[in-house]
């Protein structure tokens, strides 16, 4: 069984699962296959007994699914495996109209950046991320922030042109074919800034 390509989350409460650092790791190891609790444990360098609470939460709304269950010295042992492979937020989750106080846009922003963060600290504790002046470009990280003024039609190329580039990134293989292959995550983000106060 393999995980379906996308998955919609279409509720304020799975959101609220799927946003929390630990079992966006959950998730994130088990893209790779199906593991048992104890797997999933070990590749995270945490007790086992420290996931049992969020994979059940995570089974229970769906993110993740049982893929083959045995018994082992007497204790039913499951295999779990992602649910999918991308996990798009409904939009209506992320318009709260005139009241923001049921915390869905920071759910969804929690969702996005706690995963990139625990990334980057992982890639620097390996090692993989190299700061040094002489390191080469692309081992290097790379976060970048602007605001400027744009007009409708500008904007909506320039919307398309990111739209494309995340499409060629996507189409690369999904792992390391050689050695000398590495791992790449890919962020980006645009929207809509609230105006700068008009210059008197």
């Amino acid at each position: 069984m393999q995980p379906a390509l996308k998955m919609r989350i279409s509720t304020l409460e799975t959101l609220k699962v799927f946003s929390d650092p630990l079992r966006q790791q959950i998730i994130e190891a088990l893209l790779d296959g199906p593991k048992t609790v104890k797997q999933v444990a070990a590749e995270l360098e945490l007790a086992a007994t420290k996931l049992y609470y969020h994979v059940n939460l995570l089974e229970e709304h769906s993110l993740i699914r049982v893929t083959d269950t045995r018994i082992v010295s007497g204790i039913i042992e499951k295999h779990y495996q992602s649910a999918a492979r991308a996990f798009e937020i409904e939009r209506s989750l992320l318009t709260p109209g005139q009241d923001s106080s049921d915390g869905a846009i920071d759910t969804a922003i929690d969702a996005m950046i706690e995963p990139i963060r625990a990334d980057i600290h992982k890639a620097f504790k390996q090692g993989v991320i190299d700061m040094r002046e002489d390191s080469l470009p692309q081992q290097r990280l790379r976060m970048l922030r602007s605001t400027r003024a744009l007009s409708p039609e500008e904007a909506a190329e320039f919307y398309a042109r990111l739209e494309a580039l995340y499409v060629e990134f996507n189409a690369f293989r999904e792992d390391a074919a050689d050695a000398d292959d590495m791992n790449y995550g890919f962020v980006v983000g645009i929207y809509p800034a609230a105006p700068k106060p008009k210059k008197t």
